[in-house]
């Protein structure tokens, strides 16, 4: 029970598995763009049946199509709600965290798949910003990808606001860890 209230006390300075010590420098998600032109693409695809409905509605209503029309008005209609709350969902749940001491991945695929990776700064071995595309450079967003040292996978983060200024933090924390040890 203890857990549930749990949801209520977590702000942005803490998260499950924190160490104690442990300071959140950043918390960072997609950039706010990135969500809105989806969410933007789906208000387009909702009203664009209601133009054609518009356009062909002599035609529909004379060959009795407006039951089937509407039926699949329906459809569509939840078709794009249920994209829309899927892609609010996943633009929420994705997190980057970047503490003093540890960089965790956390990523949502799916509605019940969830992956976590946890990165210690010190095995950071170099990290590099993709901005590539008109959005991305007039707003200021794009990838960051940190390599690290043996074989672990390569961090990625994907679609992240002002990503230089996340890698200088990063590459900060990163000397100030490589030379405190």
């Amino acid at each position: 029970m203890a857990s549930i209230f749990k949801l209520f006390s977590v702000t942005a300075n803490s998260f499950e598995g924190q160490e104690s010590g442990e300071k959140v420098i950043m918390l960072l998600r997609r950039h706010p763009i990135v969500i809105v032109m989806k969410l933007l693409g789906l208000v387009i695809a909702y009203v664009l049946p209601l133009i054609v409905s518009f356009v062909f509605f002599d035609y529909i209503v004379q060959y009795g199509f407006a039951t089937l029309y509407l039926f699949l008005i329906s459809l569509w209609t939840l078709f794009i709600w249920i994209f829309s709350f899927y892609s609010i969902t996943m633009y929420a749940l994705d997190v980057w965290i970047v503490t003093d001491k540890r960089i965790i991945d956390s990523t949502q695929h799916g509605f019940f798949n969830r992956k976590v990776s946890e990165l210690h700064l010190p095995r950071i071995q170099d990290i590099s910003v993709n901005v590539s595309g008109f959005l991305q450079t007039v707003f200021k967003y794009g990838d960051l990808h940190v390599q690290t040292a043996g074989t672990e996978e390569r961090f990625n983060f994907l679609q992240v606001p002002d990503p230089n200024f996340v890698k200088d933090s990063i590459m900060k924390m990163t000397f100030a860890n490589h030379h405190s040890v």
